[in-house]
């Protein structure tokens, strides 16, 4: 079972390994993931309020690595 808490600071790449940074948000619909915000910007929108980041849809995840989120894009 994974927390929703555990995929916080957990690094972000596409499939074919491009970083898109750090999980700094996780926005949830009835009790599920729905999307994870990544990257610097998605750290300020936390700190600011402005909409800002990478957006992957959970839909997207392919595959948790230990530290690493694996993403289709």
């Amino acid at each position: 079972m994974l927390r929703v808490s555990d995929l916080v600071g957990k690094k972000m790449q596409d499939e074919s390994g491009k970083a898109l940074g750090r999980v700094s948000e996780i926005r949830t619909k009835n009790s599920r993931v729905t999307v994870l915000v990544c990257g610097t910007e998605g750290f300020l929108q936390r700190m600011t309020g402005f909409r800002a980041g990478t957006r992957v849809k959970w839909e997207q995840v392919r595959k948790i690595e230990g530290n690493t989120i694996i993403c289709a894009r």
